[in-house]
C-alpha cells in the first residue's frame, strides 16, 4: 500500500506539466524576453530578437490551456489566419511561428508606441480623422486578402506608433467570412439560426467586447464586415467625443440601447466635430447592417472627403509608410509559408529574395533549409555554398554550415556531417541546437559518451531544450539506465506535455523498472494526445497481460 502511494506521488501530474518563460529567459538562444503579459487565455512575451536586431512580441496560450483541445485548435487556426495575412502598414505583421516547450508561439511586429485607447479624448478631429483612413486600410486589406472578420474592433486592439502610424492587432478573434458574407444579405439574415444571449455574449469574450459589438449580434446574426464597420463606428464616437455612444451600469440595460436606443448627436457632445465626420459615425451605428456602409474602402473615401475639407488634401498614400524592401517581403511570404509546412511555395519565395538581393546570405540559407524538407539535397548543398560565399559574420557561417550537417546527416553522410557541425561550432560555440544535432548524429553512430557529452553541453546552454533531454533518455536507455532515463524524460515532458513521443517513451521506461501504475499513466496520456498510437497501445496491452 505504502509502495503504491509512493508511486502515485511520484507520478508526473497535470500540475507539474508546462513551463512559461520569465523576464531574462532567452528562448532558443535568440529572443530575451524582456517583460511578460497574460491576457483571458494568451500569454505575452516582449522579446529582443538577437538575430534581426529588434523588438518582437510572442503570443502563445497559458499552460491552463495545455489539455483545453478546442482552445489550442482554434488558437493555432486562428494564428495560422494571422500569419498568413503577411505585411501591411496597418496590420500588425506576425512574422513567424515556432514550437517552443510544445507550445506554438506567434512571434509578430512590435509597435513602439501604445494603443490608440491612451489617446482616447486628446486627438485633434483632423489626427482622428487620419487614424480612422488607416484603420480603414488595415481592415479593407484584411478583407482583400483572406475575406477576414476581426470581431474585436476597438481602440485597445489599435496600435500607435511614435511616428503616426496606426495598426491593427489582434486577429485572435477573426474568423474567415464565407463568400456570401461580404457584403450584407438580409434574406440570409433571417433564415439563419438564432442563438441565445447567452451563448452570443460570453464572459470567454468570444463574442467581442459588448459596448463595440452591433445590434445584430444579439439576436444570433453571424459577425461579418458590417458588423466591424459598427465597432469602428463606436470606435470613431469615442475619439471625437471622449465617451461611448452607449453605456450602463449593468450589461442588459446596455445590450436594450445598442439594440433600440439612437446614438447622442456627437456633434452635441463635440461641437468641433465636422460635420461630414458626423454623418459617418450616424452611418456606421446604423441599426440595420444594410444602412450601414458596406466595406472600409468605401468608408475611406468618405473620411478622405472630410479630411480634404478639412486640411485641403487628402490624407497620404500608404506607399509612404511602405518601410519594407521588396526582397525581405519575399523573405517573410516565405517564412510563413515554410512554417506552415508549405515548401514548395516557401522555396519559390526565397528563390525570389536572392533573385532581388543576391548578397543575402539568409536567403541562401532558408532556400537550403527548404530544399533539404523535399529531399532536394544536391539544390541544397548548392544553395550553402551560395550563401557561404556571401557570409560575413560568424552567425552566418555558424547557420549555413549547420544546415550543411543537416543535409549530409539525411543524405547518410555522418562524417561529413560531423565535420559541417564542428565547423559551425567553431564560429558560435554556445548554440545549443547545433551541440544537439552534433549529439543525436553521434548516438546513431553508437558514440555514446560523446554523444552524451554533446546532450549534455546542448542542455547546459538551453535548460528548456525538451528535443535534447528526449535524446539524452533514449541514449541512457539504450544503455539499460531506465532509472536516469525515465528523469530526463521527466524533465522533457515538464517542458513539452503534448510530445506524443515523449510520454510512450517514459511510460516504456517505466516498465522496465517495473513502475506500472505510472507507466499506464503515461501510455493513457499519449493516447489523449493521439488516440491511435500503436506503441501507446502495446505498452498499455503488455500492462493489462
Amino acid at each position: 500500500m505504502l509502495k503504491r502511494w509512493f508511486q502515485r506521488r511520484r507520478r508526473l501530474s497535470d500540475a507539474q506539466l508546462g513551463r512559461e518563460y520569465k523576464v531574462d529567459d532567452v528562448i532558443e538562444q535568440r529572443y530575451e524576453v524582456q517583460q511578460v503579459r497574460r491576457g483571458y487565455m494568451g500569454v505575452v512575451y516582449i522579446a529582443y530578437d538577437r538575430q534581426q536586431r529588434r523588438r518582437v512580441v510572442l503570443k502563445t496560450y497559458q499552460t491552463k490551456y495545455l489539455w483545453d483541445e478546442a482552445a489550442i485548435r482554434r488558437f493555432n487556426a486562428e494564428a495560422e489566419l494571422w500569419i498568413r495575412l503577411g505585411s501591411h502598414p496597418n496590420i500588425v505583421c506576425a512574422y513567424d511561428i515556432h514550437l517552443y516547450m510544445g507550445r506554438p508561439h506567434v512571434v509578430a511586429e512590435y509597435v513602439n508606441g501604445g494603443p490608440l485607447r491612451a489617446l482616447v479624448g486628446r486627438l485633434q478631429p483632423l489626427e482622428v480623422i487620419d487614424y480612422g483612413i488607416q484603420i480603414c486600410r488595415g481592415m479593407q486589406y484584411a478583407v482583400d486578402q483572406l475575406n477576414l472578420v476581426h470581431r474585436d474592433l476597438k481602440p485597445d486592439n489599435i496600435m500607435i506608433s511614435f511616428d503616426g502610424r496606426a495598426k491593427v492587432t489582434d486577429f485572435g478573434l477573426s474568423r474567415v467570412l464565407r463568400p456570401w458574407q461580404t457584403f450584407f444579405d438580409a434574406e440570409h439574415a433571417e433564415q439563419r439560426r438564432r442563438v441565445s444571449l447567452r451563448a452570443t455574449f460570453s464572459t470567454s469574450g468570444l463574442g467581442g467586447t459588448l459596448p463595440y459589438m452591433a445590434p445584430e449580434l444579439f439576436d444570433g446574426a453571424a459577425a461579418g464586415i458590417w458588423s466591424d464597420i459598427y465597432a469602428f463606428g463606436v470606435t470613431l464616437y469615442e475619439l471625437f467625443v471622449g465617451r461611448l455612444p452607449f453605456d450602463a451600469q449593468r450589461d442588459d440595460a446596455l445590450i436594450r440601447l445598442i439594440r433600440k436606443a439612437p446614438p447622442p448627436d456627437p456633434r452635441r457632445l463635440a461641437p468641433g466635430m465636422p460635420s461630414g465626420a458626423a454623418a459617418i459615425v450616424v452611418r456606421c451605428l446604423a441599426k440595420r447592417p444594410a444602412e450601414r456602409f458596406q466595406s472600409f474602402a468605401e468608408l475611406e473615401v468618405e473620411l478622405q472627403r472630410v479630411r480634404e475639407a478639412l486640411a485641403g488634401s487628402p490624407f497620404a498614400d500608404e506607399s509612404l509608410f511602405d518601410d519594407h524592401d521588396e526582397a525581405e517581403r519575399w523573405k517573410e511570404r516565405g517564412l510563413v509559408h515554410m512554417n506552415l509546412g508549405e515548401y514548395k511555395e516557401a522555396l519559390r519565395c526565397f528563390k525570389h529574395t536572392v533573385d532581388l538581393d543576391q548578397d543575402q546570405p539568409d536567403g541562401w540559407n532558408l532556400i537550403a533549409r527548404c530544399s533539404l524538407k523535399l529531399w532536394l539535397y544536391h539544390e541544397a548543398l548548392q544553395a550553402v555554398d551560395e550563401g557561404l560565399r556571401r557570409a560575413v559574420s560568424r552567425t552566418e557561417y555558424a547557420h549555413l554550415y549547420g544546415a550543411r550537417g543537416d543535409i549530409f546527416a539525411a543524405m547518410q553522410k555522418p562524417l561529413e556531417a560531423l565535420t559541417a557541425y564542428d565547423k559551425a561550432l567553431s564560429y558560435m560555440p554556445s548554440a545549443p541546437a547545433l551541440w544537439r544535432s552534433k549529439g543525436s548524429l553521434l548516438q546513431h553512430l553508437a558514440e555514446t559518451a560523446s554523444a552524451q557529452e554533446c546532450l549534455e553541453k546542448a542542455i547546459h546552454l538551453d535548460p528548456s531544450d525538451a528535443v535534447a533531454r528526449r535524446l539524452l533518455g533514449d541514449l541512457l536507455c539504450r544503455q539499460g539506465r531506465y532509472k536516469a532515463a525515465v528523469d530526463s524524460y521527466a524533465e522533457a515532458l515538464k517542458l513539452d506535455p503534448r510530445s506524443v513521443d515523449g510520454w510512450v517513451k517514459y511510460g516504456t521506461c517505466l516498465l522496465h523498472l517495473a513502475r506500472m501504475e505510472e507507466a499506464q499513466h503515461a501510455f493513457e496520456k499519449a493516447l489523449q494526445l493521439d488516440p491511435e498510437n500503436n506503441d501507446a497501445l502495446a505498452g498499455l496491452h503488455r500492462i493489462k497481460k
